[in-house]
């Protein structure tokens, strides 16, 4: 009986042995693994605790004095003065309540969230034709120039249909690729 027992108590530790090499193995090959498959799914985060909205979009400012910031938080030094109401930035990045903005030229800084709007405007960026009609074809209105900001109402495939104020109200057709703030650019 002695001998039965002992003999099942070494097949206790043998099996416990097994079981403990097994269980390190599996463990090893997840620690070895485990980095590279997650590297591969792994997307750069550009939204910490931010809206949930997609990520690059146009927004406009809703003020004529606006200050870019270099870091999200009013205790970072002010990096750029905007002086222009309804002036288009596309948003890169969240962070809370601050949003890192571009500008059609390139220049990248943070923008409190209050300070922003969802109107939809944008730039001319070279010159182009107001038309009449959404058509090479149609009456032409008025030759815009680059840097123009103008208020896009409706967008098709290749036109956009916007209004200029400017002592006047100017509304017409302008080709899409001529806006920055209009597409994905």
């Amino acid at each position: 009986m002695f001998k039965l027992n002992a003999i099942k108590f070494y097949m206790f530790i043998f099996i416990g042995k097994l079981n403990l090499s097994f269980l390190i193995f599996l463990i090893m090959i997840f620690l070895l693994f485990t980095e590279n498959a997650l590297s591969f799914t792994k997307e750069q985060k550009v939204s910490i605790n931010g809206s949930g909205l997609k990520i690059p979009r146009i927004v406009s400012l809703k003020n004529s004095l606006t200050y870019m910031r270099s870091g999200p938080g009013k205790e970072f030094p002010i990096k750029y003065e905007f002086k222009k109401k309804g002036y288009p930035l596309k948003i890169i990045a969240e962070y809370n309540n601050w949003r890192k903005v571009t500008t059609s030229n390139g220049i990248n800084g943070w923008i409190h969230t209050q300070l922003l709007s969802s109107s939809k405007t944008g730039l001319i960026t070279k010159s182009a034709l107001l038309k009449a009609i959404p058509s090479d074809s149609g009456n032409t209105l008025a030759k815009l120039l680059p840097n123009l900001l103008i208020n896009i109402q409706i967008c098709k495939k290749y036109w956009c249909k916007i209004k200029i104020v400017k002592g006047k109200i100017y509304v017409g057709w302008v080709k899409k690729n001529t806006i920055w703030g209009s597409t994905k650019n």
